[in-house]
C-alpha cells in the first residue's frame, strides 16, 4: 500500500461528472474523474490558476446542480498529443454546504454499492 493511500480518509470513487472551474479571468470546462468527499481529481484542457480559490460548479446526473470551492492542490500532463494537452488538476474542496456534502457521500456509497454488486 502506498503512502498516499495510507493518508486517504476515505477512498477515491471513480466517476464521469461534468465540473465547471471558475476563475476571475475565465471558465474552465472539465471532467471529474474521481472524487472523495474532501477533494477531486478533473481533467481539463487549460491550467486553473494554483493561487486562491476557485469556484467549482458541479454536475452530477440526476441530481441538483453543486455549487463548491476548492483550491488547486498540484497539476500534471495526462495525455499531450497534436490536439493539445490534457492536464490532471487535484483540487481540494474547502467549501461545501452539508447538503452538498451529504450528496456527495451518498454518491460515493452508491458507486461503491454498485461496483461490489
Amino acid at each position: 500500500m502506498s503512502e498516499q493511500s495510507e493518508r486517504r480518509e476515505y477512498p477515491r470513487t471513480e466517476v464521469k461528472w461534468s465540473v465547471t472551474l471558475i476563475t476571475p479571468e475565465a471558465q474552465i470546462d472539465g471532467e471529474i474523474e474521481n472524487f472523495t468527499p474532501k477533494g477531486l481529481f478533473v481533467s481539463c484542457a487549460e491550467v486553473p490558476p494554483s493561487e486562491g480559490v476557485l469556484r467549482l460548479v458541479i454536475k452530477i446526473p440526476g441530481r441538483p446542480t453543486m455549487n463548491v470551492a476548492g483550491k488547486v492542490i498540484w497539476t500534471t500532463i495526462i495525455d499531450n498529443t497534436e490536439s493539445g494537452a490534457r492536464l490532471g488538476v487535484g483540487l481540494q474542496l474547502t467549501e461545501i454546504s452539508k447538503s452538498d456534502l451529504q450528496a456527495l457521500q451518498e454518491a460515493m456509497n452508491e458507486y461503491h454499492l454498485d461496483e461490489e454488486g
